[in-house]
């Protein structure tokens, strides 16, 4: 067991708003989304709606992705934009507690958008090999498009999400410009994938080390290129060649590339993540560490769930958030 943490830290450097103007990003052209459908439902007994988006990207093959959109109960006063773990193929409200977070916002103004990722490999459909950093730029250009076309109230937009989910949030934001479109994130457990190399290779007692035999091992494979082309994660190759090194090295969130971003101007983050038993908590410290804007860390050392969001004790914390951040 790990020692004991509880931290709370908080840094916030003064910047524009973001009701300001917005610099398009250099990636203005290269991504292009297209509504394909939009039909009307109800979910959690209020009015929702399903809509179905392609994501055409130059250097990515053309994926799909359902947003469900929930109504808030009184006007809006912001937005609250969900993803969830692994390739993102789930909604996030799939059981009590994460209904339970929904429903808090709802009742207390905010929009909920819920992007789920279609295809068996989810952002990384038909798009093996291509690396983490552009399979996920489609998650910044996403949110962009909510915030032109279907969030009714921008002053404040929250991306929330868990893992996988919490690892959209941050190559959006060191890689892809995310800070330009979004005010608040809230990531838990994780994202576990901070520094690859120690995840995958390290050392026998590293706390960033991921366990044998976790979905990571796989999805780092699939989205490199080295499934059934070496397995180097998933048999854990001992001396693999340097090229698989040095590309886990340039695919981390963390790494010394000059124009990674880890001050993110207006946007206040915070993380929450338990004692995890597949070191997603280790890696996420890895990240909130060279985050140089305003953060907040809290960690839950009772509780070893990766399923931050599923428990009491983390969907508690989160919705503590969301109600400093309405407050």
């Amino acid at each position: 067991m790990r020692p004991i943490l509880f931290i709370l830290i908080f840094i916030n450097l003064v910047s524009c708003s973001k009701n300001d103007d917005i610099t398009p990003s250099s990636e203005q052209d290269i991504v292009v989304i297209e509504l394909i459908s939009e039909t009307q439902q109800t979910y959690l007994g209020r009015p929702s709606s399903l809509l179905v988006l392609a994501i055409t990207d130059q250097e990515l093959s053309t994926r799909n992705v359902t947003i469900r959109i929930t109504k808030s109960d009184t006007n809006p006063i912001g937005a609250l934009v969900l993803s969830t773990g692994g390739f993102g193929t789930n909604f996030y409200g799939i059981g009590f507690q994460t209904n339970s977070t929904i429903n808090f916002a709802l009742s207390n103004g905010l929009e909920v958008f819920e992007i789920k990722w279609e295809g068996q490999y989810g952002w990384g459909t038909n798009n093996e090999g291509i690396g983490y950093t552009l399979a996920l730029r489609g998650y910044t250009e996403i949110v962009k498009w909510l915030r032109e076309n279907k969030i009714e109230n921008t002053t404040k937009i929250i991306c929330h999400g868990g893992s996988g989910g919490s690892m959209q949030i941050a190559y959006g934001l060191t890689n892809h410009n995310l800070e330009q479109y979004i005010d608040y994130g809230i990531l838990m457990a994780g994202p576990p994938t901070s520094d690859l190399d120690r995840a995958v290779f390290g050392q026998q007692g590293d706390i960033a080390l991921w366990p044998n035999g976790l979905g990571g091992l796989g999805i780092t494979d699939y989205i490199m290129g080295w499934r059934n082309n070496g397995d180097y994660c998933v048999n854990r190759v001992v001396n693999p060649p340097s090229f698989v090194i040095d590309r886990l090295k340039e695919e981390s969130i963390v790494n010394n590339n000059p124009n990674k971003d880890y001050s993110y101007n207006s946007v206040k983050l915070y993380f929450i993540n338990t004692d995890d038993i597949t070191n997603a908590d280790q890696q996420g410290l890895l990240y909130y560490n060279k985050i140089l804007s305003f953060k907040s860390w809290m960690y839950l050392p009772q509780e070893t769930s990766h399923d931050v969001g599923g428990i009491e004790a983390g969907a508690i914390e989160i919705r503590e958030i969301i109600n400093q951040i309405i407050n």
